[in-house]
């Protein structure tokens, strides 16, 4: 239980997944986005990172950025505050997060984005695949500015019963799962399985990893 793993965005499906399975083998610290009696919480849209960081102690070996928000706004209604919004979740405050948090982890520790299928097929929000293609950007030039951790990134297709699954109608859902290994869905429990074997294997980094069934 010496494994140190921070988790944000403890809400999200696959962070409770990984808690399901791994609680036992992970000393798992969980940063939730709505303010729970014990447990620490931080909104990526209105918290301050210095806050949150001063009561974060390390050392870890993972930082697990599971936070999100759906594709909900379309091309053709798009708006200014959405798009920035979308940015600012999955790119901008992961960024200073790692900049607070980078002298309390491990050496080889690892910090895992969770990108998205939509960053190579798009998506019906164009923010959604904006920000999930930016963060493979991202994990290579935090990679450059932190030699001494591993980055990395998992891009899953889409996974049975999570939220986006959940919201869509069995006719889209069936278009994607025609596109997939086996016309089959992602399931949640082998994408947290990477996610374990990225932490103990220092031989993975700068990689995105994609989950999703040879999507094409």
């Amino acid at each position: 239980m010496n494994v140190r793993v921070l988790i944000f965005g403890a809400n999200g499906f696959l962070a409770k997944k990984f808690n399901h399975l791994y609680k036992e083998r992970f000393s798992i610290e969980n940063v939730y986005r709505k303010d729970k009696t014990g447990d620490l919480h931080f909104d990526f849209v209105d918290d301050n990172v210095s806050v949150i960081s001063q009561k974060l102690t390390g050392p870890y070996k993972a930082v697990l950025f599971f936070q999100g928000i759906q594709p909900s706004v379309g091309a053709k209604d798009m708006d200014e505050d959405h798009f920035e919004q979308m940015l600012k979740i999955n790119l901008v405050i992961p960024s200073l997060l790692v900049k607070e948090l980078a002298g309390k982890m491990e050496s080889g520790a690892l910090v895992l984005f969770v990108s998205s299928v939509a960053r190579k097929k798009g998506s019906y929000d164009p923010s959604y695949a904006s920000a999930k293609a930016g963060l493979i950007g991202l994990m290579h030039s935090l990679a450059n500015a932190w030699p001494a951790l591993r980055f990395n990134c998992i891009s899953p297709g889409l996974i049975e019963g999570s939220p986006v699954f959940e919201n869509m109608t069995p006719d889209f859902r069936q278009k994607h799962a025609l596109r997939m290994f086996g016309h089959s869905f992602i399931q949640a429990e082998d994408v947290v399985t990477i996610v374990a074997e990225l932490i103990e294997n220092k031989s993975i980094n700068r990689t995105n990893i994609e989950i999703d069934g040879g999507y094409n």
